[in-house]
């Protein structure tokens, strides 16, 4: 769910290559770039928004708490766009080792980054407690692997482990398994993980560090399950673009009602009302829907979406989406602590300002740290061949 210039949870592949976010997506994907960027602002809302956060003042932020409890699904969204892409972009000719790498080359540096920030902050007193043990961990992608009892100063990095070897996994399977023998499991695997998770979470299909039976680690079936449904969406976009079809007055009204009405179903159900239904299942069947349309573009609103501002919108959301809690400390420290007057009477604008502090940070982050780091570490792990 990292290309280069983007968040690979949802649509990048080989970020080594540094040729751009663009190049991955293509002209006819960049409006899943906005759909990445959907994502991170529920994720970034539901955090906000926490006891830990806005939500420990009280007043007008307990409703934000009760309103935004749905936000955490968008981790199941970018698992499942993770799969789609890492099908649509799988190279069979690539070997397990050099498909390693890459992902260390992507998703590596921005856990080093933001964890020498908190470092730093606790050297200066703004962090009470570096966790080296657990941040030693974070480094070697275990923080939510199933061996590690809590994670660390990044706390969201969980996501980050689980993706890393979910998709070592699934990549070993399309490399040397036969299609149609992953063709069977793969739709089991996706089954019975979510009916696991359904049924341990109560419906809620959140709470990632935990072990059921010292061996279902919930964390990682939320990326075996994702990933492997992206997976069954990229065979069904497969057969559905070579599907006869009308681009006619009629088609295009049917699918912009059907893309409007979705979009508006996840972004409002996940992120601004606590849905009353108890089994949130029923928002990952909605967003496998809406990211179908998006990936067909025959509606008004993917078409009007598909353009280069999604494209940049998209290309900075992994940056968004690590450095993001760092941001919170620092932000409760010399903000909201000092000043709870303001942020009580100022609620909304507390809020926009805090994601408008972030959305900076992380374009900061992407151009002076996860490109470079990304182009130095390809120099070292992949150095040229000479003739």
């Amino acid at each position: 769910m990292f290309a280069n210039k983007g968040f690979q949870a949802s649509g990048g592949v080989n970020p080594s290559d540094n040729k751009g976010y663009g190049q991955y997506l293509k002209p006819y994907f960049y409006n899943i770039g906005f759909l990445r960027f959907v994502c991170v602002l529920l994720i970034f809302l539901v955090h906000y928004c926490s006891k830990s956060h806005f939500g420990a003042l009280g007043g007008i932020y307990e409703n934000f708490m009760a309103s935004g409890e749905c936000g955490y699904m968008a981790v199941h969204f970018f698992f499942i766009m993770a799969g789609f892409f890492l099908a649509l972009t799988f190279k069979k000719e690539l070997s397990v080792i050099d498909f390693i790498k890459k992902k260390i080359i992507r998703l590596w540096p921005l856990v080093v980054w933001v964890l020498i920030l908190f470092l730093i902050a606790d050297v200066v007193g703004i962090v009470k407690h570096f966790d080296l043990y657990n941040n030693i961990l974070s480094l070697l992608f275990l923080s939510n692997s199933g061996v590690s009892l809590r994670w660390g100063n990044i706390g969201h990095d969980w996501f980050i482990s689980v993706l890393f070897f979910v998709s070592i996994f699934y990549f070993y399977i399309f490399k040397y398994f036969k299609k149609t023998s992953y063709n069977f499991f793969i739709p089991i695997l996706v089954l019975l993980g979510y009916t696991f998770l359904v049924h341990v979470t109560n419906g809620r299909l959140w709470g990632h560090i935990h072990t059921t039976n010292n061996i279902f680690n919930w964390g990682m079936l939320y990326g075996i399950s994702g990933m492997g449904l992206g997976y069954l969406v990229y065979e069904f976009y497969q057969y559905l673009k070579l599907q006869p079809f009308v681009d006619s007055i009629k088609s295009i009204i049917v699918y912009t009602i059907a893309e409007g009405y979705l979009l508006g179903f996840v972004v409002y159900e996940s992120g601004f009302h606590k849905m009353k239904f108890d089994n949130k299942i029923i928002l990952i069947v909605a967003f496998v829907g809406l990211f179908i349309l998006f990936l067909l573009k025959r509606g008004l609103v993917s078409k009007v979406l598909d353009n280069k501002f999604s494209l940049i919108m998209g290309q900075y959301t992994f940056a968004f989406y690590m450095t993001h809690g760092f941001l919170k400390n620092i932000m409760k420290y010399y903000w909201i602590n000092p000043h709870k007057d303001i942020c009580l009477l100022h609620p909304y604008l507390s809020v926009f300002c805090s994601f408008v502090l972030c959305f900076v940070f992380a374009v900061i982050t992407y151009h002076l740290v996860e490109v470079p780091a990304g182009k130095y570490l390809k120099k070292k792990l992949f150095p040229p061949v000479e003739n």
